[in-house]
């Protein structure tokens, strides 16, 4: 049983870490929701619910890819009045 509280807490020393560390390497306009000295008191103060807290929603995740709002070229060749045309002159001279 002492091995599994061993294995708890070191993991949980590291996530506390990681999520401190992380927290001062972002930049200031990464940062959401609260200012960064109070991330780091939700970090240290409540270890596991702070850490995931932070990684959850106190940055702006880099992975997140904004999806455009229109696109104005054509998606796919039948989308494309141009080669439409080129494609039913092909078939009418056959």
């Amino acid at each position: 049983m002492a091995r599994v509280n061993t294995l708890l807490f070191l993991v949980t020393v590291a996530l506390v870490v990681v999520a401190v560390i992380d927290c001062l390497a972002t930049e200031r306009s990464r940062v959401q929701h609260f200012p960064r000295g109070a991330w780091l008191l939700l970090v240290i103060c409540c270890p596991v619910a702070g850490a995931i807290a932070w990684f959850r929603a106190g940055r702006a995740s880099s992975g997140r890819v904004a999806i455009p709002a229109a696109r104005n070229a054509p998606v796919g060749p039948e989308d494309d009045p141009e080669f439409v045309r080129m494609l039913a002159e092909v078939v009418r001279n056959r």
